[in-house]
């Protein structure tokens, strides 16, 4: 009830748009009287005389006459006579800035064009420095003198202008970002500066204010295109005053040195990739092409660690296209690809990792229908996947996949040719057929509805003169028991040994 009474009393006191000292004591009195909180007392002042102050500035951003010297009278008088804390009449006067801020993004938002988005955004930053600044400094004077205590929060962003305004030195070549630091004399030519505490950082994602401040960026390096007869436009060029300009943008924006900066590095890379894309359209890197993609880096100031870096890219990418086209035709093994990375390429980003697995599978399916017999663990499994970037449990996954259909389709084959009387073609799938049962061991032998064609199978084999224990373990694979293995083995020695079907033909021949 007592804080009733105060605000009835507060608010009869500020009907004429001010507090007089008489009236300041008479509620201080009231306030002891009644045994109000302080905390109370600065509730109601800030509610009931924060109204009439954010009218007051709302007249004067909003003035059609602009802020002139009765505004700006009125402004002070209401900063000085309404006993506001400093803080209550910043958090007020940044809301209602913030909010016309606001405004000036939707309308650049809705532009049809960029330029005509550069040029709301151009409006925005002339409103903060010729307003809101002024209006600022006259709010911040008038409270300084009624209220001697320093607050941080009015210091604060003066210490924070140049905050890691240098951080990576890297990059001071951008000529996009030294333009933004502008020297003395066009400092003193543009004249005013433009305040920094109000930023729209906590009404906007970082995406958004970073879009807005490339959208700015984009028009100072362009400037202002005039369409002309016959389809033609005509672009003005614009001077480095722009560029400060961004600057304020930015500080409006809320962006820290860092984001800002981020916005010229990624516009740079943008401008260097698509002439360097031009220039590398073959993907061939000639010591002419070096020499023009030199200059293009130093016009947009990339350093030349990050154009090298995105010159190896596009030429990585344009070689990949290549080999892609190469590796489904056939003519991608793993020779060529062991030259690529004694090269030096990084075969993992050069190749997808399916095609390096299509590799595999390739050299796999050579070895087990090469018809030398040979399996090299140590080169399967190991050096290949090694070179492939091929984990070893999926390498061996691959080949004993590929081994167990080609062991069965190796005998097969191996008959085939028997009856057609091919005995070299015969050797050559049974040694496939040994090379598969490397891979995954048999664990019993084959099975097969005429057991006299793999004794002839073996005979075949057996007269190519391998080595014993190739003939040891086809012998096995073909289930030939080691009695008749013996007397066949004994029958060659004696020459005794019976005719496949193809001798015999060649006999009554």
């Amino acid at each position: 009830m007592h804080e009733d009474i105060y605000r009835q009393k507060l608010q009869q006191f500020v009907a004429d748009g001010e507090l007089s000292k008489d009236e300041t004591e008479a509620l201080m009195a009231f306030q002891v009287r009644l045994c109000i909180p302080q905390e109370t007392v600065d509730a109601a002042h800030t509610d009931i005389c924060g109204q009439l102050f954010e009218k007051v500035v709302k007249e004067a951003i909003l003035s059609v006459d602009g802020y002139n010297a009765d505004r700006r009278e009125a402004v002070r008088k209401a900063a000085q006579s309404l006993n506001l804390k400093k803080e209550a009449a910043m958090t007020i006067f940044s809301k209602a800035v913030r909010k016309l801020f606001l405004n000036y993004i939707q309308k650049a938002k809705a532009a049809g064009n960029r330029i005509e988005q550069a040029k709301e955004l151009k409006k925005l930053i002339s409103f903060n420095t010729v307003v809101v600044s002024e209006l600022l400094a006259d709010i911040k004077g008038e409270l300084t003198t009624a209220e001697p205590a320093t607050s941080s929060a009015t210091s604060e962003p003066e210490t924070t202008e140049s905050e890691g305004e240098d951080e990576d030195y890297e990059w001071e070549s951008l000529e996009t970002l030294k333009k933004t630091r502008p020297d003395k004399e066009l400092k003193e030519k543009l004249g005013k500066s433009s305040q920094k505490e109000i930023s729209l950082k906590d009404d906007l994602p970082l995406r958004d204010r970073a879009e807005l401040y490339q959208t700015y960026l984009m028009f100072c390096i362009t400037g202002e295109t005039t369409n002309v007869s016959f389809g033609t436009a005509i672009s003005s060029k614009k001077d480095d005053s722009e560029y400060l300009m961004l600057k304020q943008l930015g500080h409006i924006l809320g962006l820290t040195a860092k984001e800002a900066q981020d916005v010229h590095i990624k516009l740079a890379e943008k401008a260097f990739v698509q002439q360097a894309e031009v220039v590398l359209a073959d993907g061939k890197l000639t010591e002419s092409k070096a020499d023009q993609l030199a200059t293009i880096q130093k016009q947009v100031g990339l350093p030349s660690e990050h154009a090298q870096k995105i010159i190896k890219s596009i030429t990585t990418t344009k070689l990949s296209s290549a080999i892609e086209a190469s590796i489904s035709r056939g003519q991608i093994g793993i020779q060529q690809v062991r030259g690529l990375k004694d090269a030096n390429f990084e075969l993992d980003s050069l190749i997808s990792e399916p095609l390096r697995e299509t590799i595999y599978k390739k050299c796999a399916e050579e070895i087990f229908s090469s018809g030398t017999g040979e399996f090299d663990e140590e080169e399967v499994y190991v050096k290949m996947p090694a070179d492939l970037i091929i984990s070893a449990e999926k390498a061996r996954s691959i080949v004993q996949d590929i081994a167990k259909v080609r062991l069965e389709n190796a005998l097969v084959q191996a008959v085939a040719l028997l009856r057609q009387k091919k005995r070299d073609g015969v050797i050559s799938s049974l040694n496939d057929l040994l090379a598969c049962d490397a891979a995954v061991p048999a664990s019993k032998p084959l099975s097969w509805p005429t057991p006299r064609e793999l004794d002839d199978l073996y005979c075949v084999y057996m007269k190519s003169i391998p080595k014993q224990d190739k003939l040891s373990r086809l012998q096995y694979l073909l289930d030939i028991s080691a009695e008749k293995a013996e007397d066949l083995r004994d029958a060659a020695t004696a020459g005794t040994l019976p005719q496949t079907g193809q001798e015999e033909e060649e006999l009554a021949f």
